[in-house]
C-alpha cells in the first residue's frame, strides 16, 4: 500500500492544487478507504466558488464515493461487518451520536456537524476528509454500506443521490401505491426521485422540466416515468390536469430551485397534496402565491440530504433493477479534477453527472 495519498486541495475559492498527505495510522474504530470513484455533487461548485459559509479552507472536496477498504480497525470491522478488500460506499455525514438530532435519527442536522468534502478542513489531521483523493479517512461515526463486486462504480457512487430520492419520495412525501407523483427537473436528483417513486408504486409518474439533453428524458422513461412534459413546448398545468383527469398530483417533488418551478409545484399539487421542496437558490428571496398553500391545504416540506435512507438506496443499486450508472455521463482522472468541476458547472447540456476516478 502507498505511504501517501495524492489529493486535490481547494486552497480557497477557485484555487485547486494537487498535494500529498501521509496515510494515517488507523485506530480500532477507524478505517482507510481506497477511492475508486467520486461523483461531483451539485453542492461542490458552491464550495468551489466560496459560497458555502460552512466551508473551511483548505478543503478536499468530494463525498459521493465508492471504494475498497484498505485498512480497518478491529472494532470498526465488527461494527460495519466489513473487512480489508470489501467494496463499500461511505455516506457524506459523520454521526457524533450524542446530540439531539443524531439521537433522533436526523443526523444530517448533527450539532457537531462533520460532512465529508464540505466542512472539515484538510488542515485537520488526519487530513483526508474528502474523496477528491486517492484515499479517504473513515472516522468513527461514518456510515458504510457494502457494494456488490459486479456493480459499476458509476452506479455505486450515486448511492447518496439515490438516498436523497428515497428520502424525498418515501419518507417525506409518504408516497403510496397508485398516487400521482410529479417531479420537477430531469437532472440527477430528479431521475433518482423517479426511481424512488417507481419503487413506491406511484402512478402516474410525471417528469416536468426543460432540457437540451434528450438523454435525460430517455433515462426518465427508462427508470419508470410515465410522462415527460417539456415546459418549452407544453403547458404543464394543462398537461398534468389532462393526465390525471383534473385530479392533479398527490405529491410534487421540486428539485430545481428555480422560482417559477417552485410556484409551479404549488399549482400542480391537488388539494391536501404534499409538496417536497429540495431545490436551492442561494438564499435568494423568491415570491410564492401562499394563498395556494392556504386554500388547497397543502403540506409544503423541505428536504435536505438523507438519514437512514442510503441503505435502501444501496439495496436498489445492488439489485441491478435500474442502470443507475447511466446517470454518470463523463469521468475524469484525479489530476483533471478542476477541469471536471468546471465542465460540470459550465457544460452545454451534455452532462447529467460527472465523476472523478483517482
Amino acid at each position: 500500500m502507498a505511504l501517501k495519498s495524492r489529493s486535490i486541495v481547494l486552497e480557497g475559492p477557485k484555487r485547486m492544487v494537487l498535494k500529498e498527505f501521509p496515510l494515517p495510522k488507523i485506530g480500532p474504530d477507524e478505517f482507510l478507504l481506497k477511492v475508486e470513484m467520486v461523483g461531483i455533487c451539485g453542492g461542490d461548485p458552491i464550495e468551489y466558488e466560496g459560497r458555502n459559509k460552512k466551508t473551511r479552507f483548505p478543503l478536499i472536496l468530494g463525498h459521493e464515493v465508492v471504494g475498497r477498504i484498505a485498512e480497518i480497525g478491529h472494532k470498526a470491522a465488527e461494527y460495519y461487518g466489513v473487512k480489508v478488500g470489501d467494496r463499500v460506499t461511505v455516506e457524506p455525514y459523520i454521526i457524533c451520536g450524542k446530540c439531539y438530532y443524531c439521537l433522533n435519527g436526523l443526523y444530517q442536522f448533527c450539532q457537531n456537524s462533520r460532512v465529508y468534502g464540505v466542512n472539515v478542513s484538510c488542515d485537520t489531521p488526519p487530513h483526508l476528509w474528502g474523496a477528491y483523493s486517492e484515499y479517504l479517512y473513515g472516522a468513527p461515526g461514518a456510515r458504510v454500506h457494502l457494494i456488490k463486486p459486479e456493480i459499476p462504480a458509476e452506479a455505486a457512487c450515486m448511492s447518496a443521490v439515490l438516498g436523497n430520492g428515497v428520502r424525498w419520495v418515501r419518507r417525506l412525501g409518504g408516497v403510496r401505491f397508485g398516487e400521482a407523483v410529479v417531479i420537477l427537473g430531469p437532472g440527477a436528483q430528479g431521475l433518482a426521485s423517479v426511481i424512488a417513486a417507481k419503487e413506491a408504486g406511484a402512478h402516474p409518474i410525471i417528469v416536468v422540466g426543460k432540457t437540451r439533453n434528450p438523454r435525460k428524458w430517455e433515462l426518465a422513461r427508462e427508470y419508470g416515468a410515465d410522462y415527460n412534459i417539456d415546459i418549452t413546448v407544453q403547458d404543464p398545468i394543462a398537461a398534468v390536469s389532462n393526465i390525471t383527469n383534473k385530479g392533479m398530483a398527490e405529491v410534487v417533488i421540486e428539485t430545481t430551485g428555480a422560482a417559477h418551478m417552485m410556484e409551479l409545484a404549488l399549482e400542480l399539487a391537488r388539494p391536501a397534496g404534499r409538496v417536497i421542496m429540495v431545490g436551492t437558490c442561494g438564499f435568494e428571496q423568491n415570491p410564492l402565491t401562499t394563498d395556494l398553500i392556504v386554500f388547497k391545504e397543502l403540506r409544503v416540506i423541505g428536504g435536505l440530504g438523507q438519514s437512514w435512507d442510503t441503505e435502501t438506496a444501496v439495496s436498489i443499486i445492488n439489485s441491478r433493477k435500474y442502470a443507475v450508472e447511466k446517470m454518470v455521463t463523463h469521468v475524469y482522472p484525479l489530476n483533471q479534477a478542476e477541469e471536471a468541476l468546471k465542465f460540470y458547472m459550465n457544460n452545454t447540456g451534455e452532462a447529467i453527472r460527472v465523476a472523478i476516478k483517482p
